[in-house]
């Protein structure tokens, strides 16, 4: 009796795993919950007006996106690489910024990225300010005065929720179609893919 108490009583002292150690465990264990579901468990985590995720950028990301954008798989990255869709790679250079004289970016750590990518930092994050949405929208747009309906394949790396926030927002925007590459240069390099080294397209300070 008295070891079925003491049974009990550690039973009881277990913690109960917070929200977010629930959500980060769940994708550990590989079964990838929907943006839905984690955005129910966390709404901190997100703006209310626009659903983007503005805390805790670098955290397991959902199994979806949603609509007109659309998520793609490697094989499928590769392919609409093949066939000239614009790569946009929007990691985020947290340890820098770019120099207000010229706009160059001031990064610390060389970044490798997929073939012919062209990666505009920092315009991933949830909330921009007026100086990034218009750096985003300028180079996008400098890029598909060709072909405006070249397709835009956004990523980042794995468990990075600013490439999810840039493909909304991109899509949001009018571009068409847009593909989120939720596994990234991550996925790119474990499939053996190469990766090029690149460096942050500089903001017009004119």
């Amino acid at each position: 009796m008295r070891c079925l108490l003491c049974l009990l009583l550690c039973v009881l002292l277990l913690p109960v795993p917070s929200a977010a150690q629930t959500v980060e465990q769940t994708a550990a264990q590989g079964a990838a919950l929907t943006a839905a579901e984690i955005q129910a468990r966390r709404p901190d985590l997100f703006d209310a007006a626009t659903g983007f995720r503005i805390g805790r950028q670098r955290a397991p990301t959902p199994s979806d996106i949603p609509t007109p954008a659309r998520r793609v798989t490697t094989p499928e990255a590769q392919a609409l690489l093949a066939g000239g869709a614009l790569a946009l790679d929007v990691y985020g250079a947290t340890r820098s910024r770019y120099d207000e004289l010229d706009g160059t970016w001031l990064v610390a750590d060389p970044r490798l990225s997929l073939p012919g990518a062209v990666w505009l930092p920092e315009v991933g994050r949830g909330q921009l300010s007026a100086e990034m949405a218009g750096y985003l929208a300028q180079e996008v747009s400098a890029r598909l005065t060709a072909d405006p309906q070249r397709g835009l394949l956004v990523f980042c790396i794995a468990d990075c929720w600013m490439s999810w926030n840039a493909a909304q927002r991109l899509a949001a925007a009018g571009h068409a179609p847009v593909y989120w590459y939720r596994e990234g240069t991550d996925g790119w390099a474990e499939a053996g893919l190469p990766l090029e080294p690149v460096t942050p397209v500089p903001v017009s300070v004119d």
